[in-house]
């Protein structure tokens, strides 16, 4: 296994490389491009079943607008 500056790549007995590891740490720029290509970096939100309920019935148009300085009367 050879490493240069944040990359590691793993090679076959052979000697083909078949694995590259990239520190994205020191390679931050990289970020934009694995995104762009479909990688998820930020790990997922785990929604709740109470929070994909609000968002049903949201969807279904059963919610009002709420009044800031009335909040706590409603």
């Amino acid at each position: 296994m050879s490493q240069t500056e944040g990359f590691t790549v793993e090679r076959t007995k052979r000697g083909k490389p078949t694995f590259a590891h990239i520190d994205l740490r020191k390679h931050a720029n990289l970020i934009p491009v694995l995104e762009s290509n479909g990688f998820e970096i930020e790990p997922p939100i785990k929604w709740t079943e109470k929070m994909k309920r609000s968002f049903a019935q949201a969807k279904e148009g059963d919610w009002k607008v709420g009044d800031v300085n009335n909040f706590w009367t409603e």
